[in-house]
């Protein structure tokens, strides 16, 4: 079996891996410092024009809502904020870059479905609790599982082991994942998001969301994305292999109030009749983007 150092060394060393473009990594720094201004922010997205390009196309789109047409970047950073603008060029840089063809192993297009699904339940359920998150919620959910897809692509054979060992032995995924590489897919994506210079708060969401209670630097972050991930499951349909046998942590349902099994009902079904209109925005979003 490889040592955990060993995969990890092998997962920061990739060269394939898409990297965060050097204008979003600086618009990350910049929102992460309380002294950056909206001006300052807008020159820096606007001295690359693509990307200034599907930000307003993002930004005027049914996913964010705002009733009048946004035409300049600083008029999206003033309507929108710092956190929305760090989520859409988070999102941008690396959605399509991460979105890989499946195969008989992967379902590729289920994948992303709950990737999409997590991400949005995280953002309405971080506003609908009353949570002053920080903007990373919606990107904390939607890439939460992106050690799943490196697995995958790049660790082809352990990956077909532990697929296997889950289905003979009837092992949790994430049990499976500990035998046979002594690490598991939040691991690796949170050592992916470490290699992005992702804020630690950030780090932490991927890395601890199935272990929400060992967060330390923001817990409702990882509690939100962690009962979001719950959620896509129960919202989505029959859940991926690695998703089975996911439940909420009751102490997490505590933290966030939602540990009335009535309340945490009404949640669950006034999200699905209403996060359809959700992910088909979200989805027009990044089609759009990608033009």
């Amino acid at each position: 079996m490889a040592s955990p150092q060993f995969i990890r060394d092998k997962v920061q060393t990739i060269i394939q891996l898409p990297t965060l473009p050097a204008v979003a990594q600086e618009v990350v720094e910049m929102v992460e410092n309380p002294k950056t201004s909206a001006s300052r922010l807008g020159r820096v997205i606007e001295a690359d024009q693509a990307l200034t390009g599907k930000v307003l196309k993002i930004a005027n789109s049914a996913f964010y809502g705002f009733p009048k047409q946004i035409a300049t970047v600083d008029f999206a950073i003033i309507v929108l904020g710092f956190d929305a603008l760090k989520e859409i060029v988070i999102s941008i840089s690396l959605v399509s870059a991460l979105q890989k063809k499946g195969d008989a192993t992967f379902d590729a297009h289920r994948f992303w479905d709950h990737s999409i699904y997590s991400g949005v339940i995280a953002r309405r359920l971080a506003r609908d609790l009353g949570y002053r998150v920080s903007g990373e919620v919606f990107v904390g959910g939607l890439l939460h599982d992106m050690g799943i897809s490196a697995l995958h692509q790049y660790f082809r054979n352990e990956y077909d082991e532990i697929q296997q060992r889950a289905e003979s032995s009837g092992l949790p995924f994430i049990e499976a994942e500990r035998e046979v590489l002594g690490v598991t897919h939040a691991d690796i994506g949170g050592w992916l998001a470490e290699r992005w210079n992702f804020p630690n708060h950030l780090v932490e969401a991927i890395f601890k969301h199935h272990e929400p209670l060992e967060a330390k630097e923001n817990p409702d972050l990882v509690s939100i994305i962690h009962c979001a991930d719950v959620l896509a499951n129960t919202l989505c349909g029959s859940p991926m292999q690695y998703e089975e046998g996911l439940t909420f942590h009751p102490d997490v349902l505590h933290r966030l109030h939602l540990d009335d099994p009535g309340l945490l009902d009404r949640y669950v079904e006034n999200y699905r009749s209403i996060i359809a209109s959700d992910i088909t925005q979200f989805k027009s979003m990044f089609g759009a983007a990608r033009d």
